[in-house]
């Protein structure tokens, strides 16, 4: 059977909560039946791959509830109502890693899980960055900031010890245009 579309019946707002929506939506499929639908909806968000001249990257350390796991990641954020993305990426860049980029240049832009979420990401390339007056997190943020090596990056997103996707998406891009 060709793959085609599958038009929206009814949808219904399961959870509302700070963060996230959850909703059932309830699809006719192809061959004529209903099937429902479960669709986390979270806001779109940016991640910032931090690099200076040197080639170090500044990343942050946190504890993730979800997955019951200190990562090591990208510095990221929710993008607020009528913020653009690049302005949150100046933004989390400030107030995650104590730095302001000179340069900030879109990379890509993913969706993190399509089989069941709208949650959008825009990943961002952060140079010619000059230290603010420090990292400022939200009062619920607990992050510790990393700098490193880019190569040291890349070997930790290719041996597995990276888990988050848009910090590996990130290192995967900068290498291959490294290369190119």
């Amino acid at each position: 059977m060709k793959v085609v579309e599958e038009p929206l019946l009814r949808k219904k707002v399961v959870y509302q909560g700070r963060y996230v929506r959850t909703e059932e939506q309830t699809v006719r499929l192809p061959d004529g039946t209903e099937a429902m639908r479960e669709i986390v909806c979270p806001p779109d968000a940016v991640g910032i791959l931090a690099i200076d001249k040197n080639e170090m990257v500044y990343l942050v350390r946190q504890y993730r509830p979800a997955i019951h796991q200190i990562t090591l990641e990208i510095p990221a954020g929710i993008i607020d109502p009528g913020e653009t993305e690049e302005a949150t990426a100046r933004r989390e860049c400030r107030e995650e890693i104590g730095l302001v980029p000179g340069r900030l240049m879109f990379l890509f832009s993913y969706f993190h899980s399509v089989g069941f979420s709208t949650g959008k990401i825009a990943v961002f390339l952060a140079t010619d960055l000059t230290p603010s007056d420090g990292p400022h997190p939200d009062s619920e943020e607990f992050l510790e900031q990393v700098a490193l090596p880019f190569n040291e990056l890349y070997q930790k997103a290719t041996s597995g010890e990276i888990v988050d996707s848009k910090t590996l998406l990130a290192a995967l891009w900068y290498q291959q245009k490294r290369r190119a």
